[in-house]
């Protein structure tokens, strides 16, 4: 059992930018199977969810998710709205261009989502209009360092509010993620970046400590299943 009283700083698999197309997208379609499994991504789901309702006359929305690999969240975030009478527009940043690639391709029949190889940072608030950013299972991807200047910029950019979805760091997480990865998990790379992902994830008080350094206004730190935090910050 590793030492988890500190945030891992190792480089997971999927980050290296060498990997292979078919390892990638072994470890992708796993990680989408764990989240279908454990029902992550309704994390992000139920918070725009509310978003919408508590702003009933916007109809029309742009939505960036940071770090958004292929591309799932948004497509899953455009189906289901779907039929909610809502104008979405669904942009997509993430530094790897295999990742970017394959995500256009899945995304083919979704006009309405656009995914780009680029760095959020080089995105500036004054030529990008953006109600809501979207962080899924990627702040862990942060060196400590790093997420304060992250955190201001996504709130700087996000005119309704930031949605961040990641891990919980906990023993129980990281012995019951090596179970069931036994069980459900075949590819290595996720095997292995799962572990580490846990062992790069929040403790409640590292992100309550990130939102005081950020003197936000609204701010909600909620624990949901399966071992995930949800932080929502409004900017309105």
């Amino acid at each position: 059992m590793r030492d988890l009283r500190a945030r891992a700083t190792e480089q997971e698999l999927m980050d290296d930018p060498n990997i292979s197309e078919i390892d990638l997208k072994n470890a992708l379609v796993a990680i989408s199977r764990v989240n279908k499994l454990l029902g992550g991504n309704r994390i992000t789901i139920k918070a725009l969810e509310r978003l919408f309702n508590e702003n009933p006359s916007k109809k029309e929305w742009t939505l960036v998710d940071v770090g958004c690999g292929d591309g799932e969240m948004l497509r899953l975030i455009a189906d289901y709205f779907t039929s909610k009478n809502l104008h979405l527009h669904l942009v997509g940043f993430d530094l790897s261009p295999q990742s970017i690639a394959m995500g256009k391709e899945l995304s083919d029949g979704y006009p309405n989502i656009d995914l780009s190889v680029k760095d959020i940072l080089s995105v500036q608030n004054d030529s990008f209009e953006c109600d809501i950013i979207l962080c899924t299972l990627t702040l862990h991807h942060f060196k400590d360092q790093e997420i304060l200047k992250f955190m201001k910029h996504f709130v700087a950019l996000a005119q309704v509010a930031v949605i961040i979805n990641d891990l919980q760091r906990s023993k129980m997480a990281y012995q019951l993620f090596r179970l069931f990865s036994r069980i459900f998990i075949k590819s290595h790379i996720a095997k292995n970046d799962g572990l580490i992902s846990i062992a790069s994830a929040f403790k409640k008080h590292e992100l309550k400590k990130v939102a005081q350094q950020l003197e936000l206004k609204h701010s909600e730190i909620t624990w949901k299943w399966a071992f995930r935090y949800l932080w929502l910050i409004k900017t309105l």
